[in-house]
């Protein structure tokens, strides 16, 4: 792997955030990847282009490493040896899934409701009733990263689902029970945290989605995967 790769870039950049919670300033990267900061910040926005990661706008600043988000939010990932924030339900079982390790997740239902804490344990969830809700298709994930993320959400019910779409005025998308939601994590951020890593290919995104046998009405890439 070439030194100023932009999955060079990403492999360190998860690694820091693994290892000491938080991501790297840009001279902190520039010293973990042996170049100067020009050229740091070169790779950091093609990194940037390519979505392997979210920078604060007019800044070097990492606003989030999906599936670790780097600001506050309602999901908290634990395991025995640190804690991260995620940025929605689907990022928290793929904190999960990157590290392979054991993780106790807290949030709330709906992101309003009673309060969610449980384990994750060898790609299965204590709470097996969990419904995740994904209000937008993919193919629209990147039109704005920020909102569409953050309304991926853990519910107790269909009925929860209805109510808080009606209220909050989102559409009613499409619903994953935990144990489908899990296996998604697994083949989507698996890799996230190794060296090999490579951003999916709209192709690659497709076989894991009709592998798990999603509703292709949704879950569709008729336009540019960006």
């Amino acid at each position: 792997m070439a030194t100023d790769s932009p999955e060079r870039f990403h492999y360190l950049l998860i690694r820091e955030v693994i290892e000491t919670g938080h991501a790297p300033t840009l001279d902190r990267l520039s010293s973990l990847a042996e170049l100067s900061e020009e050229r740091t910040e070169g790779v950091l926005r093609t990194l940037e282009r390519m979505h392997g990661v979210i920078l604060v706008p007019n800044s070097t600043r990492i606003w989030s490493l999906h599936p670790f988000a780097l600001n506050p939010t309602a999901f908290w990932v634990r395991t025995a040896n640190g804690g991260w924030w995620a940025n929605c339900a689907w990022c928290s079982l793929g904190i999960h899934a990157a590290l392979q390790e054991n993780v106790n997740i807290a949030t709330f239902e709906g992101g309003e409701g009673k309060p969610l804490d449980f384990a994750v344990e060898a790609g299965k969830a204590s709470h097996t009733e969990l419904l995740m809700h994904f209000p937008y298709p993919p193919e629209c994930w990147w039109d704005n990263p920020f909102a569409p993320c953050a309304n991926i959400l853990f519910f107790a019910s269909e009925a929860h689902i209805d109510s808080w779409c009606s209220r909050h005025g989102h559409p009613r998308g499409n619903v994953l029970r935990i144990d489908t939601a899990l296996r998604l994590a697994e083949l989507w951020f698996g890799d996230y945290a190794s060296p090999d890593w490579v951003r999916k290919s709209p192709e690659r995104a497709t076989e894991i989605f009709t592998e798990l046998g999603l509703d292709p009405s949704f879950w569709k890439l008729g336009g540019p995967f960006r």
